[in-house]
């Protein structure tokens, strides 16, 4: 497999039988969570169709100086290792 300019090898060295009976427990977890996920993205591209559709129609106006200025005066705030935001932010 080439990846960018590079060539990639893999190999499946140990092969391990799925346990039907702990997915079956898990299933519903798992269904909720891409349930989540799904709706989470659907409302970020409605919310982004919008706002463009405003922008457009000359109805907001995004002062990105402001955004800027905001962003520079926000302090870092360390987060504790392996700490996800949702989304993978």
């Amino acid at each position: 497999m080439k990846v960018g300019d590079n060539f990639v090898v893999l190999a499946v060295t140990n092969r391990k039988e799925a346990d039907l009976a702990e997915f079956a427990q898990q299933r519903e977890q798992l269904m909720q969570t891409i349930l989540t996920a799904r709706q989470s993205q659907v409302f970020e591209d409605y919310i982004a169709t919008v706002q463009r559709n405003m922008m457009q129609a000359g109805k907001i106006k995004i002062y990105q100086d402001v955004l800027a200025s905001i962003e520079e005066a926000e302090p870092e705030i360390a987060l504790p290792p392996g700490t996800q935001f949702p989304g993978g932010r």
